[in-house]
């Protein structure tokens, strides 16, 4: 068995460790620049460590480096921060194995994994209605939901300008993230269509939720795919959709556990609070998405 250590930006070292082999693989600390997170120090300014920690190490990069593991894995989501960690890590002395989850995740993901297996679990057993996605930006996962349910109605729920001043105004209130308004803006109508396999099958829906559902107050759904970021459309969203969900139908909510939009899984606890529990299933993926399961 190896010895692991993670080094982590985005506070993704927790959803990294969940997806290690503990076969193959033993986590030993987790190595990051969040001060508030280390639990290592008896005295930070000293540098005193404590005799016995509870839970799983959390402490800096270079004390972390000095561990000299048998695997570093770099827990960054995009090539700039991945490879400052390995820097860091090689400026620390670190001379064996390191290992980039932003490289496996360019690779194989577990998230097209599942909208694979579950939309032909959903065909198999004959769950009716049609299929949506809310929060399509630039079509990544919309394309493959066409293609993977053609027999289908895809409704594409998006501003098209990024995330409204209304939502932004309610995430400030709840302090549930930073972002900002006209963030992941500037997408194109027709670069969308574009990449849609079956565009007779695609219909738009360009604007604010829930003002862009009011005419599918009778539809039904089979599947639907939500990536609104912030709280208030994922509330909506649920509110809105899981009432008009088909029997076994799911709802693919992604970045239940992210940590950047903290919304997201707020918002899901105030649909418990209000309405009762959820069935939820734990996709497995790094940012902690899961599967609601309408009964």
């Amino acid at each position: 068995m190896k010895t692991v250590i993670i080094l982590e930006t985005e506070h993704l070292g927790i959803s990294v460790s969940d997806l290690l082999n503990p076969r193959e693989m033993k986590l030993i600390g987790i190595g990051n620049s969040y001060p508030d997170t280390w639990n290592v120090f008896e005295n930070a300014e000293t540098g005193e460590l404590k005799e016995e920690i509870e839970g799983l190490p959390i402490m800096p990069i270079d004390l972390a480096v000095s561990l000299q593991p048998d695997i570093i894995v770099i827990a960054a989501m995009d090539p700039e921060k991945s490879h400052a960690l390995q820097y860091m890590a090689i400026r620390a002395g670190f001379e064996n194995d390191i290992r980039f989850i932003e490289t496996m995740q360019s690779e194989f993901s577990v998230k097209c994994s599942v909208l694979r297996r579950l939309t032909r679990r959903l065909r198999n057993l004959g769950i009716s209605g049609n299929v949506a996605e809310l929060g399509c930006f630039k079509g990544d996962v919309s394309w493959q939901l066409n293609v993977l349910m053609p027999d289908r109605k895809l409704y594409l729920f998006d501003t098209m300008e990024g995330f409204d001043a209304r939502d932004i105004a309610k995430e400030q209130l709840l302090d549930c993230s930073k972002a900002e308004t006209g963030q992941f803006g500037n997408v194109k109508e027709e670069h969308l269509m574009a990449r849609m396999p079956l565009p007779d099958q695609v219909i738009l829906k360009n604007g604010w939720f829930p003002e862009t559902a009011f005419d599918l107050e009778d539809e039904k759904f089979a599947l639907v795919y939500m990536d609104a970021c912030l709280y208030q459309p994922t509330f909506t969203g649920l509110e809105f959709f899981f009432p008009r969900m088909s029997q076994g139908g799911v709802i693919l909510l992604n970045g239940y556990e992210n940590v950047t939009y903290g919304g997201i899984h707020k918002a899901v606890e105030d649909m418990e609070a209000k309405y009762g529990a959820f069935l939820i299933l734990p996709v497995g993926d790094l940012l902690g998405s899961v599967m609601i399961v309408h009964p």
